[in-house]
């Protein structure tokens, strides 16, 4: 019998998401409001406890619904009452879809193209609210950093699960970071 999505859920041991028909997980509930927090997961991100479980968008399950407005009251915070951020946008596009993500990124601000596949935009934005939206145009092949230079925060798509830990470990500054 699956267990039901709720607050209590919260501090199940596991949580799957599902992307394009793909599962990912098992997630512990601290990485998933990580995930939540950096923009990750959202209100129509599918998510079961139980990898054959029943799915169901993020904003129908209670504890998930608090995460995502509370990462939104910052995300809005921070944006809000900040200058404009310095951000590098690297990327690595296979699927053709340099034009859609340069339009994307003139829509934030100031934007300039350095070379292939990098750009120098100046935006009242966040790193992942940049990253998650060039995401919804990006296939699987193709890979997306953000690097916010005047907040000192940064934000990725597609990498693989060891580079990501990697990235991670080495943007903290920790040991994880190191091969």
């Amino acid at each position: 019998m699956a267990r039901e999505m709720s607050v209590e859920a919260g501090q199940a041991k596991t949580w799957f998401v599902k992307v394009d028909g793909r599962i990912y997980g098992p997630y512990t509930s601290p990485q998933m409001r990580g995930y939540v927090s950096e923009g990750r997961v959202a209100d129509y991100t599918l998510v079961s406890v139980e990898r054959d479980g029943d799915w169901k968008p993020a904003g129908d399950v209670e504890i998930l619904t608090s995460w995502i407005e509370d990462a939104r009251q910052v995300s809005a915070a921070s944006a809000s009452t900040e200058n404009p951020a310095n951000l590098l946008v690297i990327t690595e596009l296979e699927s053709g879809v340099n034009d859609a993500v340069a339009s994307v990124l003139n829509r934030y601000g100031d934007a300039v193209s350095i070379v292939p596949g990098v750009w120098l935009v100046r935006a009242r934005t966040t790193a992942s609210t940049l990253r998650n939206d060039l995401s919804h145009l990006l296939d699987r092949e193709d890979k997306l950093f953000v690097v916010d230079a005047s907040r000192d925060r940064s934000a990725w798509f597609n990498f693989a699960s060891d580079t990501d830990a990697k990235v991670r470990g080495l943007w903290r500054g920790d040991d994880a970071g190191q091969d």
